[in-house]
């Protein structure tokens, strides 16, 4: 079964091939180079221009972190709910705290991860390795290759898949099962809970903004609903269908999801409430083309072909480094860019619409 599936996986066509092996070529020297210390800041290896765009990347990939921590949609409607702008903004504060926790703690996870793996694996007979190097190795996600036929595992004969680390961490450490099982209930609650968020937030700005505010006004809330779960149901399909592709690690669609909302939604959300002469067609303009500048990044960056659109040779170079994961930095700056020229160029807004935006701003009374 699994020599099935590898061979179902194999590129079919010759440029798929070349992209594949390069890929596989591409991990092989990096595992096969000489590790870099732990303390050292962005390890990498071809000296100090690679140091410094690995820097660049870096530090490009924590922005678009926070932009799109910001700018996260499902996370934003949330904030609807709370009765005035006072608390709102402690709602803000309480959520950020949580995720600053989150932020601060994944780094340790992976560090202890990480260390278990130095002092448990590192070394060890083959032979004798945990009971969980198999279970995991059986789906694919561990791997272990005596390259020297020495029975002794080495670092460069040791492949983990970026995806396993959450999960196996506890066996790793060697705590009880019932911890890894904790957290993988725990990991799949928090999946369905943002995908259960990100659904309903996209069918109904599909539905509500765009269906009945643009297209059918006239449109009863009966048939709004079903407009609502119809696209619901279209929007998951198409998900899992993407997901299914495996164009990536996990955390690899996650830093692109950041990106995206952070370039189509940061830039109308900061001018909006501080830029007073911002108006609808400069946000959605610049909503729009912070979208599509990133979404141009980050498929000509990962991609050199798409077969099945039967586009090849669309592939380039990181411009200053920076890899698709960071995408959204070239379209926080197109965003932000055409806000203010299509806000100058139009209508300024309504002098309520102003008002009101000062109102958020600097809420006068309590309870406001």
């Amino acid at each position: 079964a699994a020599l099935e599936r590898e061979r179902r996986e194999l590129p079919k066509t010759s440029e798929a091939a070349r992209i594949y092996w390069g890929r596989l070529m591409h991990d092989a020297a990096q595992r096969g180079a000489e590790p870099q210390h732990h303390l050292t800041a962005y390890p990498t290896r071809g000296g100090d221009e690679v140091s410094s765009a690995a820097r660049v990347n870096f530090l490009s990939l924590v922005f678009c972190l926070m932009i799109g921590t910001a700018a996260l949609p499902h996370v934003l409607m949330r904030y609807y709910t709370t009765p005035s702008v006072r608390e709102a903004r402690s709602s803000v504060f309480w959520s950020l705290l949580f995720i600053l926790a989150l932020y601060l703690t994944a780094p340790a996870y992976a560090a202890f991860a990480k260390y278990e793996i130095y002092s448990t694996l590192i070394g060890s007979s083959i032979a004798q390795l945990p009971v969980w190097v198999s279970a995991w190795g059986k789906i694919g996600l561990v791997s272990i290759e005596d390259v020297n036929g020495d029975g002794i595992l080495q670092l460069v004969e040791l492949a983990l898949n970026p995806d396993v680390i959450l999960l196996a961490t506890p066996e790793i450490a060697g705590l009880p099962y019932v911890i890894s099982g904790l957290v993988a209930a725990g990991a799949l609650a928090a999946a369905l809970s943002t995908a259960d968020g990100l659904l309903l937030t996209i069918a109904s700005a599909l539905s509500h903004d765009v269906y009945y505010k643009i297209y059918r006004p006239e449109a009863t809330t009966q048939w709004r609903l079903v407009v609502s779960k119809s696209l619901l149901l279209v929007v998951a399909v198409l998900a899992a269908t993407v997901a299914s592709q495996k164009p990536a690690t996990i955390l690899s669609m996650v830093a692109w999801a950041f990106s995206l909302a952070g370039a189509a939604f940061f830039p109308a959300l900061i001018l909006g409430v501080f830029w007073k002469r911002a108006n609808a067609a400069g946000a959605v303009s610049g909503m729009v083309i912070g979208l599509l500048v990133t979404l141009y990044y980050m498929v000509r960056v990962q991609v050199d072909a798409i077969p099945w659109l039967g586009i090849q040779g669309i592939g380039m170079e990181p411009w200053f480094g920076i890899q698709s994961t960071a995408a959204g930095v070239w379209g926080v700056a197109a965003g932000f860019l055409t806000i203010v020229v299509v806000s100058v160029c139009c209508r300024p807004p309504s002098r309520e619409t102003q008002d009101f935006v000062e109102s958020v701003r600097y809420p006068e009374l309590e309870g406001q």
